[in-house]
């Protein structure tokens, strides 16, 4: 993830019944992803059913770290200054 850059959201497997209870999975977002605020529930793909997956925070990619979640606001002035970055050529 630190190689690949941007901002990375973190998910946690919260299904009681799962024998993967605690397990995380990691999804980047921003500017030029699929997703340019991380979703509540992880998406679904071949091989795993998102909705066990919830958004618990962002991973801070210098200590590996996940964050508190954002809340809506700072979600949408991160969205804001990351899109201006993008435009001015800061961020890949």
């Amino acid at each position: 993830m630190k190689l690949r850059g941007g901002t990375w959201a973190a998910y946690e497997n919260q299904a009681l019944d799962s024998a993967d209870l605690g397990r995380l999975q990691y999804l980047k977002f921003g500017p030029g992803c699929t997703y340019e605020t991380p979703p509540a529930q992880y998406p679904d793909t071949a091989q795993l059913i998102g909705w066990k997956y919830r958004y618990v925070g962002t991973v801070d990619l210098e200590t590996g770290n996940v964050i508190e979640k954002m809340t809506e606001g700072e979600r949408v002035a991160w969205v804001e200054g990351m899109n201006a970055r993008l435009h001015k050529g800061e961020v890949r």
